[in-house]
């Protein structure tokens, strides 16, 4: 994408950026409060920070994600005195504005550390800090938020990802991505997302077998999760898709990228909260042109309840087992709310009893506390199969 077009972006605040934004905004205070334990030093990356607002034409202004991280950092105590910020842009235009903001920033909130703004590419810029200091970084949240396809360096997120408690969050920008690797020959900056000529070579031979948008879509995402997994040590991986705002498809992905599971369930439940419909609220997507047949790589709503029953054949189970273990299974998508509702939703259906807490005797879902007159199910109750 052009520089004029990037500008262009910073011109309205579209619910897809809120919606990205309100995420970022609801992690970054959970992974910092529970890795501030562990390190004096914290780290936040911006790798596409833009000027740092969004400001539509009528002088309405929005915080962009470097004043939001700012923000969030100087409210707390502890935050304010560990997590250092690095901030990079390499729109001239973009970045004047940046450092004016931050700068601005610093001076009423001189508590916090000192951000660095850098003027640059995302991997020039964050490559030479890296050799500085020999690589090694200390627990680092990594946004990586380009405008369009172009810059998204694989390698440059592999660096960071190496080290211990690194996380990345990644606009994955599978509109352009489709129309990249739909080209005859493979495309430079394919390979740059990709991370190697062969993983991309391999992408683009694939995508050749095939002509249905759907499984284009898949092959890209599942490729794309597999290098993150193989090369980074990233398990944990949600891809939480948003559809376009004019068309029915995908426009892109907002990835998030963990080692832990901790963190892999925080973001669920995160990214849970803040998916929507037009007539239905939850799920690791954002509905904006219409509902669509289209089913997400990773769905497994469809399963959930067979797989609770099953596990039940065993005999009666806490439900803490399912909101706290079986949410930090890599492979499953769900959060603990729909684990709490399908649990419900059995229960209503008369396949499963819900147990005291002590697991003697069976407690009706009237007889359970019931705020807004509505069912709950506590993690200490016990659940099993109707008799």
């Amino acid at each position: 994408m052009v520089k004029g077009k990037d500008r262009e972006h910073f011109q309205d605040y579209r619910e897809q950026t809120q919606v990205k934004h309100s995420i970022l905004a609801a992690y970054l205070p959970a992974y910092y409060n529970i890795l501030k334990r562990w390190s004096p030093n914290l780290v936040y990356i911006d790798g596409f920070a833009g000027p740092g607002s969004y400001q539509r034409p009528n002088g309405e202004a929005f915080a962009g994600s470097p004043m939001r991280a700012l923000e969030l950092i100087a409210d707390n105590n502890d935050f304010s005195k560990q997590v250092s910020t690095i901030f990079i842009e390499s729109d001239d235009k973009l970045f004047d504005e940046l450092k004016s903001r931050v700068d601005n920033f610093y001076r009423e909130h001189p508590q916090i550390r000192k951000p660095l703004c850098r003027r640059g590419t995302f991997s020039d810029s964050l490559n030479e800090i890296l050799g500085r200091i020999g690589g090694k970084l200390a627990p680092t949240f990594l946004f990586v938020d380009p405008c369009g396809v172009r810059g998204t360096s694989f390698e440059t997120i592999r660096a960071v990802m190496q080290n211990e408690k690194c996380e990345a969050f990644i606009f994955f920008n599978i509109d352009g991505i489709r129309r990249i690797a739909g080209l005859s020959d493979v495309s430079d900056v394919l390979v740059e997302l990709m991370g190697s000529t062969s993983r991309a070579e391999a992408l683009h031979g694939k995508l050749k077998r095939t002509a249905d948008t759907q499984d284009r879509e898949k092959l890209i995402l599942t490729e794309y999760c597999r290098a993150i997994e193989e090369e980074m040590g990233a398990r944990f991986l949600i891809p939480f898709r948003v559809e376009s705002e004019d068309h029915q498809k995908t426009s892109h992905y907002l990835i998030h990228a963990t080692k832990h599971p901790l963190g892999f369930s925080i973001m669920k439940d995160v990214m849970w909260r803040r998916g929507h419909g037009e007539d239905q609220p939850g799920g690791l997507e954002l509905i904006q042109r219409g509902r669509t047949n289209f089913i997400p790589l990773f769905d497994r709503h469809a399963q959930m309840k067979d797989e609770i029953l099953a596990a039940l054949r065993s005999g009666p189970t806490k439900v803490s087992v399912f909101y706290k273990d079986w949410v930090m299974r890599a492979t499953d998508m769900q959060c603990e709310s729909s684990y709490r509702q399908a649990l419900l939703d059995l229960e209503k259906e008369d396949k499963i009893e819900v147990l005291s807490k002590d697991g003697k005797k069976v407690v009706s879902a009237n007889a359970r506390p019931r705020p807004k007159n509505k069912p709950t199910l506590a993690k200490d109750y016990y659940v099993r199969l109707r008799v």
